[in-house]
């Protein structure tokens, strides 16, 4: 049998104990180079104030108009349907919760998101309008109709077996001759109708094709009997171009779009649906007027 293996254990050797009455090494501060740290502390100050200075202050959203919540709750019954695709939808929202409030305002939603008038026609839009606005007992409401749609239109147009792409020669023809059958239509149904054209986008690729959306609408619309609003100034909301951000009427800065660059926030739509606030203010004493004309006896 081979002999057994024994292992050693080494240890280090402990410090020996500081004898009584000796002195500890007193402890010497590292040296900085307070005046290489300064340089640097400087340079890093002068390069963020320039920084700040390139980005200059932020853009003001600013305007005289009221926002919807501040408006008075109509006398009257009114009814405010807002037409169109998914910036439509947005816009809705703002009238939803600025009017909650008030017992006579009703807001129908006639919207649809990835729609708009090169997919559907304007006979279409106006029977979900009609869906969406039936005809009530007692004192008639002032029918409002607010509408935004193009979101979706830079695309053919069918017509039958037919198809206009956009761009083409003969598509603006078709695009105007809906717009204007879609606003008079509504015209003949509502007090009155707004019409709100593109806003600024992000997106580069879209600008163009949004401003000549825009263009025909503005002047099939007002062909057509219909207020049209033209936002694309307005939701630069004080900068050059498209931004994020803004400093709202002065305040701090608040985010207005939506990540997609197209679309807005809560706030930021209702900095665009403010827009109508007088014209709106006119119509609700319309409707105490149309009440005190029903018989009905006012407070």
């Amino acid at each position: 049998m081979s002999p057994a293996k024994t292992t050693r254990t080494m240890t280090r050797p402990r410090p020996a104990a500081p004898r009584p009455g000796a002195r500890r090494p007193a402890f010497r501060r590292p040296a900085f180079r307070r005046p290489a740290l300064r340089r640097v502390a400087t340079a890093g100050l002068a390069a963020a104030l320039g920084l700040l200075g390139a980005i200059g202050p932020a853009p003001q959203a600013r305007a005289a108009d009221p926002m919807l919540s501040e408006l008075p709750c109509p006398a009257g019954p009114v009814r405010i349907a807002v037409v169109g695709d998914s910036l439509a939808d947005g816009m809705w929202g703002s009238f939803f919760r600025a009017f909650a409030r008030c017992a006579l305002v009703e807001t129908p939603r006639v919207t649809a998101v990835s729609d708009g008038l090169a997919k559907t026609a304007p006979d279409d839009w106006l029977d979900r309008y009609d869906a969406a606005m039936p005809a009530v007992a007692g004192p008639a409401p002032v029918d409002i109709a607010v509408v935004q749609i193009g979101a979706n239109d830079v695309t053919g147009i069918r017509i039958g077996a037919r198809r206009a792409s956009f761009g083409a020669e003969g598509w603006d023809e078709l695009y105007a001759e809906r717009a204007s059958a879609l606003a008079a239509g509504l015209r003949e149904r509502a007090r009155e109708v707004f019409w709100i054209g593109l806003p600024v986008v992000g997106k580069a690729r879209l600008e163009p094709d949004y401003a000549v959306l825009s263009a025909l609408q503005a002047k099939a619309v007002e062909a057509g009997g219909a207020v049209f609003l033209d936002i694309h100034a307005l939701t630069r909301f004080g900068a050059e171009g498209f931004v994020m951000n803004a400093a709202v009427d002065g305040g701090r800065v608040r985010q207005l779009r939506a990540p997609d660059q197209v679309h807005f926030t809560e706030l930021g739509y209702d900095l665009v649906a403010r827009r109508m606030a007088d014209r709106l203010r006119e119509l609700f004493k319309e409707s105490r007027r149309d009440k005190a004309v029903g018989g009905v006896a006012l407070q």
